[in-house]
Protein backbone atom coordinates (compact mmCIF):
# COMPACT_ATOMS: atom_id res chain seq x y z
CA UNK A 1 0.00 0.00 0.00
CA UNK A 2 1.25 3.54 -0.98
CA UNK A 3 1.86 6.31 1.59
CA UNK A 4 -1.19 8.07 -0.27
CA UNK A 5 -3.56 4.87 -0.15
CA UNK A 6 -2.41 4.33 3.77
CA UNK A 7 -3.36 8.14 4.13
CA UNK A 8 -6.52 7.67 2.37
CA UNK A 9 -8.06 4.49 3.58
CA UNK A 10 -6.50 3.84 6.77
CA UNK A 11 -5.66 7.29 8.60
CA UNK A 12 -8.45 6.58 11.25
CA UNK A 13 -6.06 3.16 12.63
CA UNK A 14 -2.36 4.08 11.90
CA UNK A 15 -1.50 7.64 12.90
CA UNK A 16 2.14 7.93 10.83
CA UNK A 17 2.89 11.44 12.47
CA UNK A 18 3.89 13.66 9.40
CA UNK A 19 4.73 17.11 9.46
CA UNK A 20 5.28 17.19 13.36
CA UNK A 21 4.90 20.89 14.54
CA UNK A 22 8.47 22.05 15.90
CA UNK A 23 9.20 24.98 18.13
CA UNK A 24 12.89 24.70 18.95
CA UNK A 25 15.82 24.80 16.91
CA UNK A 26 18.00 21.43 15.72
CA UNK A 27 19.56 19.87 18.76
CA UNK A 28 19.69 16.38 21.07
CA UNK A 29 15.86 17.30 21.45
CA UNK A 30 13.24 19.19 20.13
CA UNK A 31 10.23 21.11 21.34
CA UNK A 32 6.94 20.75 19.84
CA UNK A 33 3.65 22.90 19.59
CA UNK A 34 2.51 21.14 22.52
CA UNK A 35 5.18 21.91 24.60
CA UNK A 36 6.32 18.37 24.55
CA UNK A 37 10.33 17.89 24.23
CA UNK A 38 11.50 15.10 22.49
CA UNK A 39 14.69 13.24 22.11
CA UNK A 40 15.47 13.75 18.11
CA UNK A 41 16.76 10.86 16.03
CA UNK A 42 15.18 11.97 12.87
CA UNK A 43 18.08 14.72 11.91
CA UNK A 44 21.22 14.49 9.77
CA UNK A 45 22.85 17.08 11.78
CA UNK A 46 25.81 14.36 11.64
CA UNK A 47 28.28 16.93 13.01
CA UNK A 48 26.17 18.65 16.07
CA UNK A 49 27.11 22.20 13.89
CA UNK A 50 23.22 23.50 13.19
CA UNK A 51 23.11 25.56 16.16
CA UNK A 52 26.91 26.85 16.38
CA UNK A 53 26.97 30.44 17.33
CA UNK A 54 29.29 31.23 14.59
CA UNK A 55 27.45 30.05 12.01
CA UNK A 56 24.58 32.45 13.25
CA UNK A 57 26.76 34.99 13.25
CA UNK A 58 27.87 34.43 9.49
CA UNK A 59 24.66 34.63 8.59
CA UNK A 60 23.36 37.59 10.90
CA UNK A 61 26.50 39.34 8.97
CA UNK A 62 25.88 38.91 5.38
CA UNK A 63 22.19 39.80 5.67
CA UNK A 64 23.19 42.75 7.56
CA UNK A 65 24.96 43.71 4.15
CA UNK A 66 23.29 42.13 1.09
CA UNK A 67 19.38 41.76 2.90
CA UNK A 68 18.05 38.32 2.67
CA UNK A 69 17.54 37.38 -1.26
CA UNK A 70 20.56 38.77 -3.94
CA UNK A 71 17.18 38.60 -6.25
CA UNK A 72 19.21 37.31 -9.73
CA UNK A 73 21.19 33.97 -10.35
CA UNK A 74 24.36 34.13 -10.02
CA UNK A 75 25.36 34.04 -13.93
CA UNK A 76 23.49 37.36 -13.70
CA UNK A 77 23.61 39.54 -10.78
CA UNK A 78 23.41 36.92 -7.77
CA UNK A 79 27.48 36.01 -7.39
CA UNK A 80 28.09 37.85 -4.24
CA UNK A 81 31.40 37.22 -2.26
CA UNK A 82 29.83 34.25 -0.21
CA UNK A 83 29.06 32.58 -3.24
CA UNK A 84 32.19 32.88 -4.92
CA UNK A 85 33.97 32.34 -2.07
CA UNK A 86 31.94 29.08 -1.13
CA UNK A 87 33.12 27.62 -4.59
CA UNK A 88 36.54 28.03 -3.84
CA UNK A 89 36.24 26.31 -0.45
CA UNK A 90 34.52 23.07 -1.98
CA UNK A 91 37.18 23.46 -4.59
CA UNK A 92 39.96 23.40 -2.35
CA UNK A 93 38.26 21.12 0.22
CA UNK A 94 38.55 18.52 -3.02
CA UNK A 95 41.65 19.30 -4.87
CA UNK A 96 40.23 20.59 -7.81
CA UNK A 97 40.51 23.66 -9.92
CA UNK A 98 36.68 24.84 -9.40
CA UNK A 99 33.45 23.45 -8.12
CA UNK A 100 29.36 23.92 -8.42
CA UNK A 101 27.39 24.99 -6.15
CA UNK A 102 23.76 24.81 -5.85
CA UNK A 103 20.70 25.53 -3.62
CA UNK A 104 20.08 21.46 -2.94
CA UNK A 105 22.28 18.40 -3.63
CA UNK A 106 18.82 17.35 -5.13
CA UNK A 107 18.99 20.27 -7.69
CA UNK A 108 22.92 19.40 -8.37
CA UNK A 109 21.63 16.07 -9.15
CA UNK A 110 19.03 17.18 -11.72
CA UNK A 111 20.97 19.71 -12.95
CA UNK A 112 24.57 18.15 -13.10
CA UNK A 113 23.84 14.04 -14.14
CA UNK A 114 21.81 15.37 -17.48
CA UNK A 115 25.02 17.29 -18.75
CA UNK A 116 27.38 14.84 -17.62
CA UNK A 117 24.86 11.86 -19.51
CA UNK A 118 24.87 13.87 -22.78
CA UNK A 119 28.16 11.86 -24.50
CA UNK A 120 27.40 8.46 -22.97
CA UNK A 121 26.11 5.17 -24.35
CA UNK A 122 24.94 4.15 -21.26
CA UNK A 123 23.81 5.07 -17.25
CA UNK A 124 24.04 2.24 -14.76
CA UNK A 125 22.74 2.90 -11.34
CA UNK A 126 22.29 0.99 -7.99
CA UNK A 127 18.62 0.14 -7.60
CA UNK A 128 18.66 1.71 -3.95
CA UNK A 129 20.06 5.08 -5.65
CA UNK A 130 18.35 8.59 -4.22
CA UNK A 131 15.08 9.25 -5.70
CA UNK A 132 17.04 12.46 -7.12
CA UNK A 133 19.37 10.54 -9.42
CA UNK A 134 16.20 8.64 -10.72
CA UNK A 135 14.42 11.74 -11.82
CA UNK A 136 18.30 12.86 -13.01
CA UNK A 137 18.86 9.67 -15.02
CA UNK A 138 15.08 9.98 -16.47
CA UNK A 139 15.61 13.82 -17.30
CA UNK A 140 19.00 12.62 -19.39
CA UNK A 141 16.55 10.52 -21.51
CA UNK A 142 19.81 8.31 -22.05
CA UNK A 143 19.63 4.39 -21.59
CA UNK A 144 19.94 2.98 -18.61
CA UNK A 145 20.30 -0.56 -16.07
CA UNK A 146 19.48 -0.52 -12.55
CA UNK A 147 21.57 -3.20 -11.14
CA UNK A 148 20.92 -5.33 -7.58
CA UNK A 149 21.64 -2.96 -4.37
CA UNK A 150 25.30 -3.25 -3.72
CA UNK A 151 26.02 -6.60 -6.45
CA UNK A 152 29.47 -5.43 -8.06
CA UNK A 153 29.34 -8.83 -9.62
CA UNK A 154 26.02 -8.12 -11.92
CA UNK A 155 27.06 -4.49 -12.09
CA UNK A 156 30.79 -6.36 -13.52
CA UNK A 157 28.74 -8.32 -15.66
CA UNK A 158 26.80 -5.14 -17.09
CA UNK A 159 30.08 -3.20 -17.82
CA UNK A 160 31.93 -6.01 -19.79
CA UNK A 161 28.79 -6.88 -21.76
CA UNK A 162 28.73 -3.08 -22.96
CA UNK A 163 32.21 -3.22 -23.91
CA UNK A 164 34.09 -0.20 -25.91
CA UNK A 165 31.14 2.13 -25.05
CA UNK A 166 31.06 4.89 -22.47
CA UNK A 167 29.14 4.34 -19.23
CA UNK A 168 28.16 6.34 -16.70
CA UNK A 169 27.84 4.31 -13.36
CA UNK A 170 25.78 6.51 -10.55
CA UNK A 171 25.47 5.62 -7.01
CA UNK A 172 25.06 7.15 -3.49
CA UNK A 173 27.51 6.61 -1.59
CA UNK A 174 26.02 6.02 2.00
CA UNK A 175 22.75 4.73 1.17
CA UNK A 176 20.25 7.11 3.10
CA UNK A 177 17.70 4.40 4.19
CA UNK A 178 19.72 1.69 4.56
CA UNK A 179 22.82 2.92 6.18
CA UNK A 180 25.42 0.62 4.20
CA UNK A 181 27.92 2.05 1.77
CA UNK A 182 28.27 1.72 -1.84
CA UNK A 183 32.19 0.00 -2.65
CA UNK A 184 33.63 2.93 -4.09
CA UNK A 185 36.92 1.30 -4.42
CA UNK A 186 35.54 -1.50 -6.45
CA UNK A 187 33.54 0.66 -8.89
CA UNK A 188 37.19 2.08 -9.45
CA UNK A 189 38.25 -0.61 -10.54
CA UNK A 190 36.11 -0.84 -12.78
CA UNK A 191 36.70 2.35 -14.20
CA UNK A 192 40.79 1.24 -14.34
CA UNK A 193 39.59 -1.82 -16.67
CA UNK A 194 37.37 -0.10 -18.87
CA UNK A 195 38.36 3.48 -19.44
CA UNK A 196 34.89 4.39 -20.90
CA UNK A 197 33.18 4.71 -17.64
CA UNK A 198 32.68 8.20 -15.47
CA UNK A 199 32.12 7.16 -11.63
CA UNK A 200 29.38 9.38 -10.51
CA UNK A 201 28.78 9.23 -6.36
CA UNK A 202 25.89 11.38 -4.41
CA UNK A 203 27.69 11.40 -1.29
CA UNK A 204 25.24 13.45 0.75
CA UNK A 205 25.09 11.18 4.10
CA UNK A 206 28.88 11.15 3.89
CA UNK A 207 30.20 14.34 3.31
CA UNK A 208 31.45 15.80 6.61
CA UNK A 209 30.50 12.64 8.43
CA UNK A 210 33.11 10.49 7.25
CA UNK A 211 36.97 10.67 5.64
CA UNK A 212 40.08 12.23 7.52
CA UNK A 213 39.09 15.77 6.50
CA UNK A 214 35.62 15.68 5.85
CA UNK A 215 35.42 14.63 2.06
CA UNK A 216 32.78 11.78 2.98
CA UNK A 217 33.01 8.16 1.88
CA UNK A 218 34.59 8.47 -0.92
CA UNK A 219 37.69 9.98 0.64
CA UNK A 220 37.51 7.33 3.56
CA UNK A 221 38.01 4.69 1.16
CA UNK A 222 40.76 6.32 -0.73
CA UNK A 223 39.24 7.17 -3.96
CA UNK A 224 39.81 11.03 -4.24
CA UNK A 225 41.30 11.89 -7.13
CA UNK A 226 39.68 8.93 -8.46
CA UNK A 227 36.14 8.98 -8.59
CA UNK A 228 34.81 11.68 -11.25
CA UNK A 229 31.99 13.28 -10.10
CA UNK A 230 30.57 13.67 -6.32
CA UNK A 231 27.79 15.44 -5.27
CA UNK A 232 27.37 16.98 -1.70
CA UNK A 233 25.09 18.63 0.88
CA UNK A 234 25.49 21.53 3.41
CA UNK A 235 22.22 20.24 4.92
CA UNK A 236 23.39 17.68 6.69
CA UNK A 237 26.77 17.35 8.91
CA UNK A 238 27.82 21.04 8.49
CA UNK A 239 24.51 21.95 9.55
CA UNK A 240 23.88 24.87 6.78
CA UNK A 241 21.63 24.02 3.41
CA UNK A 242 22.84 23.93 -0.62
CA UNK A 243 24.24 20.96 -2.57
CA UNK A 244 27.67 21.45 -4.52
CA UNK A 245 29.07 19.05 -7.81
CA UNK A 246 32.74 18.49 -7.79
CA UNK A 247 33.95 17.26 -11.23
CA UNK A 248 37.43 15.68 -11.65
CA UNK A 249 37.56 17.10 -15.15
CA UNK A 250 37.75 20.92 -15.79
CA UNK A 251 36.19 20.98 -19.36
CA UNK A 252 33.26 19.10 -17.68
CA UNK A 253 32.99 21.49 -14.86
CA UNK A 254 32.34 24.37 -17.38
CA UNK A 255 30.11 22.54 -19.62
CA UNK A 256 27.76 21.71 -16.75
CA UNK A 257 28.93 25.54 -15.47
CA UNK A 258 26.88 26.74 -18.42
CA UNK A 259 24.52 24.45 -19.38
CA UNK A 260 23.14 23.34 -16.09
CA UNK A 261 19.31 24.74 -15.47
CA UNK A 262 19.52 24.56 -11.98
CA UNK A 263 22.10 26.19 -11.52
CA UNK A 264 21.48 29.18 -13.62
CA UNK A 265 17.85 28.93 -14.32
CA UNK A 266 17.23 29.48 -10.26
CA UNK A 267 18.29 31.54 -7.62
CA UNK A 268 21.05 30.39 -5.28
CA UNK A 269 21.09 30.29 -1.65
CA UNK A 270 20.72 33.44 -0.04
CA UNK A 271 23.97 35.36 0.54
CA UNK A 272 23.29 34.08 4.27
CA UNK A 273 23.39 30.88 3.60
CA UNK A 274 26.82 31.54 1.25
CA UNK A 275 27.82 32.85 4.34
CA UNK A 276 27.11 30.12 7.14
CA UNK A 277 28.61 27.47 4.59
CA UNK A 278 31.69 29.40 3.78
CA UNK A 279 31.61 29.24 8.05
CA UNK A 280 30.70 25.56 8.20
CA UNK A 281 33.96 24.51 6.33
CA UNK A 282 35.72 26.88 8.46
CA UNK A 283 34.58 25.14 11.73
CA UNK A 284 35.36 21.54 9.67
CA UNK A 285 39.06 22.75 9.75
CA UNK A 286 39.26 23.69 13.16
CA UNK A 287 36.43 21.01 14.52
CA UNK A 288 35.60 18.12 11.95
CA UNK A 289 38.18 15.89 13.37
CA UNK A 290 36.77 15.62 17.14
CA UNK A 291 33.29 15.58 15.98
CA UNK A 292 33.84 13.05 13.63
CA UNK A 293 35.30 10.86 16.32
CA UNK A 294 32.52 11.49 18.59
CA UNK A 295 30.22 10.45 16.04
CA UNK A 296 32.21 7.59 15.19
CA UNK A 297 32.30 6.24 18.87
CA UNK A 298 28.38 6.67 19.42
CA UNK A 299 28.06 4.63 15.91
CA UNK A 300 30.07 1.89 17.24
CA UNK A 301 28.29 2.01 20.64
CA UNK A 302 24.68 2.13 19.00
CA UNK A 303 25.83 -0.72 16.61
CA UNK A 304 26.85 -3.02 19.77
CA UNK A 305 23.97 -2.43 21.75
CA UNK A 306 21.47 -3.17 19.00
CA UNK A 307 23.47 -6.49 17.59
CA UNK A 308 22.45 -8.33 20.30
CA UNK A 309 18.32 -7.70 19.86
CA UNK A 310 16.43 -8.74 16.87
CA UNK A 311 15.73 -6.27 15.61
CA UNK A 312 16.60 -5.93 11.51
CA UNK A 313 19.08 -3.15 11.07
CA UNK A 314 19.96 -4.41 7.55
CA UNK A 315 23.57 -4.02 6.56
CA UNK A 316 23.94 -0.72 8.32
CA UNK A 317 27.53 0.57 9.31
CA UNK A 318 27.13 4.11 9.53
CA UNK A 319 25.07 6.69 11.53
CA UNK A 320 21.89 5.50 9.84
CA UNK A 321 20.50 2.86 11.17
CA UNK A 322 17.07 1.49 9.80
CA UNK A 323 14.53 -0.52 11.82
CA UNK A 324 13.02 -2.47 9.14
CA UNK A 325 9.19 -3.85 9.29
CA UNK A 326 7.19 -6.10 7.11
CA UNK A 327 3.71 -4.28 8.02
CA UNK A 328 3.51 -0.19 7.64
CA UNK A 329 0.90 -0.66 10.41
CA UNK A 330 3.97 -2.47 12.35
CA UNK A 331 6.42 0.29 11.76
CA UNK A 332 3.74 2.72 12.77
CA UNK A 333 2.97 1.22 15.78
CA UNK A 334 6.25 1.21 17.31
CA UNK A 335 6.68 4.65 15.50
CA UNK A 336 3.21 5.80 17.69
CA UNK A 337 4.83 3.95 21.29
CA UNK A 338 8.38 6.36 20.69
CA UNK A 339 6.33 9.63 20.18
CA UNK A 340 4.47 8.84 23.51
CA UNK A 341 7.78 7.93 25.22
CA UNK A 342 8.85 11.48 23.60
CA UNK A 343 11.24 9.90 21.19
CA UNK A 344 11.89 11.10 17.64
CA UNK A 345 12.85 8.77 14.74
CA UNK A 346 11.83 8.85 10.73
CA UNK A 347 8.78 6.78 9.87
CA UNK A 348 9.33 5.35 5.90
CA UNK A 349 6.52 3.72 4.74
CA UNK A 350 6.01 3.04 0.70
CA UNK A 351 6.31 4.02 -2.10
CA UNK A 352 10.11 5.41 -0.48
CA UNK A 353 11.34 1.84 0.43
CA UNK A 354 9.94 -1.67 -0.50
CA UNK A 355 6.59 -2.54 0.77
CA UNK A 356 7.81 -5.82 2.72
CA UNK A 357 10.82 -3.41 4.22
CA UNK A 358 8.95 -0.47 5.96
CA UNK A 359 11.34 1.02 8.39
CA UNK A 360 11.87 3.30 11.10
CA UNK A 361 14.93 5.31 10.21
CA UNK A 362 17.56 6.47 13.08
CA UNK A 363 19.86 8.70 12.76
CA UNK A 364 22.59 9.68 14.91
CA UNK A 365 24.77 13.03 15.58
CA UNK A 366 28.34 14.01 17.82
CA UNK A 367 25.43 15.75 20.00
CA UNK A 368 23.75 12.21 21.00
CA UNK A 369 25.05 10.66 24.27
CA UNK A 370 25.48 6.86 24.75
CA UNK A 371 22.77 7.22 27.42
CA UNK A 372 20.29 8.49 24.35
CA UNK A 373 21.32 5.46 22.89
CA UNK A 374 20.35 2.96 25.86
CA UNK A 375 16.77 5.15 25.88
CA UNK A 376 16.38 4.41 22.30
CA UNK A 377 17.04 0.94 22.22
CA UNK A 378 15.46 -0.21 25.64
CA UNK A 379 12.21 1.90 24.13
CA UNK A 380 12.45 -0.02 21.11
CA UNK A 381 12.48 -3.28 22.58
CA UNK A 382 9.64 -2.79 24.55
CA UNK A 383 7.87 -1.57 21.52
CA UNK A 384 8.29 -4.13 19.47
CA UNK A 385 9.09 -7.44 21.96
CA UNK A 386 7.90 -6.27 25.15
CA UNK A 387 10.96 -6.41 26.30
CA UNK A 388 11.62 -4.88 29.93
Amino acid sequence: MSLYEMIITDSDSVNLHYFPRVRSACGRHLTMENGDKNLKFSSCDYLGMAEHQLMKDAAIKAIQRYGTNISGPMIFSGYTEYHEELEKRYAEMYQVNSSLMYTTSYQANIGSLPVIAEDVDLIVMDKLCHVSLYNAVKLSGRPFHVYQHNNISKLTDIVEKQSGKKILMVSDGVFSADGDFCDIAALCELKERHPGIIVYIDDAHGVGALGENGCGLVEACGCLGKVDVIIGTMSKSFGSTGGFCIIKEDAMTQKVRYKSATYNASRAVSPGVAAVSCMALEINKREGKNRRAALAELIDYAHRRLEPTPVNKLHSVSAVIPIVFEKAAQAAAVNNYLLQKNIMVSLFVAPYVEKNKLRLRITLTSNHTKEDVDILVEALEKAIFGIG
